[in-house]
């Protein structure tokens, strides 16, 4: 801190509430942070670090679960996902996509993904460099079809915007009406489906979809390669 202050004139630092400070620390510190300050009389306020960077929480009294949250540049929002998923399964046994504390989702390719604490503050974690970009401009590519732009719009409210159930409506419009779209497309928004509706806790909305795959005439490699792009269970 005193060496960043030495270097800028201004420094300023957001501050997220939290339900409990040592909750919340506590949380933190599973996924590899490091407490470098710890007050909890006459109020409670605490600092994480890692990265060379800084986490600071404070107890507003009187306030529930919170709704804000800060944004985390990476070198590999990947990686990181990863190495959170990880110790998020060890720590509770598995790891949390939906209810507080959660974990959004992360695709393969995707550039960043969202965690939300115990205090209910939602962190994104995204990729250095224009690919994040790039993802969410596909959605206004004019040369694609109709489908193709639905699963981009989707990819947009899931990814970006937290929104799957805005993500799953969009893509029942689009395939409730395929027209002369691709098996391997139409395949695609089915995959992406299947996720969200385990995501929505739709054990129906699932099944038929997997049914509806069933259907498609697609080869094993390409098959293959959707549910690595989507790291799908298909079966």
């Amino acid at each position: 801190m005193d060496n960043q202050q030495t270097k800028k004139e201004w420094i300023t630092t957001p501050i997220l509430s939290c339900t409990s400070i040592e909750e919340t620390l506590a949380f933190w510190e599973i996924l590899g942070y490091r407490i470098t300050y710890k007050l909890t009389r006459p109020y409670q306020y605490g600092i994480l670090e890692r990265g060379g960077y800084e986490l600071h929480f404070a107890r507003v009294k009187g306030t529930g679960a919170a709704y804000s949250g800060c944004l985390v540049t990476v070198t590999d929002a990947r990686a990181v996902y990863l190495e959170f998923t990880g110790k998020l399964k060890a720590s509770l046994g598995r790891v949390p996509n939906t209810g507080i504390p959660r974990i959004s989702r992360m695709k393969p390719d995707a550039t960043r993904f969202t965690l939300t604490d115990v205090s209910g503050n939602s962190i994104i974690f995204v990729s250095f460099g224009e690919k994040d970009e790039e993802v969410w401009q596909h959605a206004d590519n004019k040369n694609q079809s109709p489908l193709q732009k639905s699963i981009a719009v989707a990819a947009r409210f899931r990814d970006y915007k937290n929104d799957d159930m805005a993500a799953a409506k969009t893509l029942d419009v689009a395939l409730a009406r395929p027209g002369n779209e691709s098996n391997t497309d139409i395949a695609e928004a089915l995959m992406i489906r299947i996720e969200l509706a385990e995501s929505l806790n739709e054990p129906d909305r699932a099944a038929a979809c997997r049914s509806q795959l069933e259907t498609l005439s697609l080869s094993k490699e390409e098959l293959n390669d959707l549910r690595r792009k989507h790291s799908v269970d298909v079966s």
